[in-house]
């Protein structure tokens, strides 16, 4: 018990300096992806360049309040589930690739519940120009929650895929599981991990853009492939995946610190705690 207090406030403590040291710089991004997602077809500098005209420099943190409220609460929860669920199920399944597919689709499917309702917020903003826009007339639980599916969806692809192949890089990087890894290789599973995260993921949030924006309210009324289809049609593979340079940036600088704290936390509390390669 005193080990799991332990780890509880480990993982507050390093939760919360990610969200402080990383937001910054993350949230400027995730603002001209978000919007670059909601326009299709413009450029970065477009993007830029009408952000910073219809709102000056502060429009690039526009949507910081739910952004942030969003990150913080999930410090809360993510790294007991990513650490604690894969020790619970490795008595029980044994292989530890399906075990961290089943961490990672829990963890989607508790979290989307959570945290839709900034996500819905945050992209509602990002993705108007108006001055006077108010969070409170959007706080029903009808509007609140648009864009559930597609956001569960996402969520449930990008932590399965991220576990597993986090897991994979990290432990095929190392001779021993109980070892920690070096710098350089914290380096190469954070690259390896943003990139195929990015390729699995980035489609599903830009049709959750699309989604739960004000004026796009045509992509609620259609199915998920069809949603898919829509976009492929009239913007090619381009337009699934607009904005994924900023994004690839943003999660690289996440993964920075999540690879090697993940690593360190298997070793201490999860499921390398004392185990030798087999």
């Amino acid at each position: 018990m005193g080990d799991h207090i332990k780890a509880l406030i480990e993982t507050q403590v390093i939760g919360a300096f990610r969200v402080a040291l990383t937001m910054p710089l993350e949230h400027v991004l995730d603002r001209i992806k978000t919007y670059k997602q909601s326009k299709q077809g413009i450029t970065y500098i477009q993007s830029y360049l009408d952000i910073k005209g219809a709102r000056g420099l502060i429009g690039l943190y526009d949507g910081f309040y739910p952004s942030f409220l969003r990150n913080m609460v999930k410090q809360y929860y993510r790294w007991p589930m990513m650490i604690f669920i894969p020790s619970m199920l490795k008595d029980h399944i044994h292989n530890q690739s399906l075990n961290k597919i089943i961490t990672g689709a829990s963890i989607g499917l508790f979290e989307s519940c959570i945290i839709t309702p900034f996500e819905r917020l945050k992209t509602l903003k990002m993705t108007s120009m108006a001055t006077g826009f108010g969070y409170l007339k959007y706080i029903t639980f009808e509007s609140i929650y648009v864009g559930f599916r597609i956001q569960t969806t996402r969520q449930v692809v990008s932590w399965t895929n991220y576990l597993y192949w986090d897991h994979k890089v990290r432990y095929a990087l190392k001779a021993d599981p109980s070892q920690p890894l070096s710098i350089l290789n914290s380096l190469i599973a954070s690259t390896l991990s943003s990139i195929l995260n990015i390729l699995a993921v980035h489609p599903f949030d830009t049709i959750k853009t699309l989604v739960q924006m004000e004026e796009n309210q045509n992509y609620r009324k259609i199915s998920l492939y069809q949603s898919f289809k829509l976009v492929y049609q009239n913007y090619g593979l381009a337009g699934l995946y607009a904005g994924w340079q900023a994004r690839i940036i943003a999660y690289f600088c996440q993964a920075l610190l999540t690879t090697p704290t993940i690593d360190y936390l298997e070793r201490n509390y999860g499921i390398s705690k004392g185990k030798k390669q087999q």
